[in-house]
C-alpha cells in the first residue's frame, strides 16, 4: 500500500517564496509574494507596477512567469513535504491570454488528483524522476486573465 500523501503547508511556502527572491532576482523585481497556500494549490501574487506592459497593462512575460513558477513552486513544496527533496523543471507550457490586467494579478496552480499524486511519488521513489502536468490560472478583480497548462519535470536529489 502506498503511503499517505502529505501536502504543503503555508509557512513552507512563505520560506520557499522568500528564498527564491534571493536566489532569483527577477521574482523580487516583480514583487512576488505567496497569497494563499491550502496543500491542494499555491497561489503567488503580483503587483502590477513593476510588471506593466507600454499600453499600462500586465506584461505577458510577466504573467506567464508568474503561472510557471507557482507550479514550479508547488511542486517543489509538495516534493518537500513528501520527503523527497527534487528539482523541478518546466520543459512545456501552452498559456492563454484572455483579457488585460489593470492592476494587482494572482496565479493558482493546483495539484493534480490524489491517484496521479500517489503515481508521482511512486515514479520518483522507483525511478527518481517523474513528469506531471499543472493547471494553473492567472486572475484580478476582473476576472480570469490566463490560463496555463504546464508540464513538468521532477528528479530526486
Amino acid at each position: 500500500m502506498t503511503a499517505a500523501i502529505r501536502l504543503p503547508e503555508r509557512a513552507a511556502a512563505d520560506a520557499l517564496i522568500a528564498a527564491m527572491r534571493e536566489e532569483m532576482p527577477l521574482l523580487a523585481f516583480m514583487g512576488v509574494e505567496v497569497e494563499a497556500c491550502d496543500g491542494h494549490s499555491l497561489t503567488l501574487q503580483a503587483p502590477l507596477a513593476p510588471n506593466r506592459n507600454d499600453k499600462g497593462t500586465a506584461f505577458a512575460g510577466s504573467l506567464a512567469s508568474l503561472s510557471t513558477v507557482t507550479g514550479w513552486a508547488l511542486l517543489t513544496l509538495w516534493a518537500q513535504a513528501q520527503g523527497l527533496p527534487c528539482q523541478v523543471a518546466v520543459f512545456h507550457t501552452e498559456i492563454r491570454y484572455r483579457r488585460p490586467i489593470v492592476q494587482l494579478f494572482k496565479a493558482t496552480a493546483m495539484l493534480p488528483d490524489d491517484a496521479a499524486l500517489a503515481a508521482l511519488r511512486d515514479q520518483l521513489l522507483t525511478r527518481s524522476k517523474a513528469r506531471v502536468t499543472l493547471n494553473a490560472v492567472v486572475v484580478s478583480a476582473e476576472g480570469e486573465a490566463v490560463e496555463q497548462v504546464a508540464s513538468y519535470a521532477l528528479w530526486r536529489i
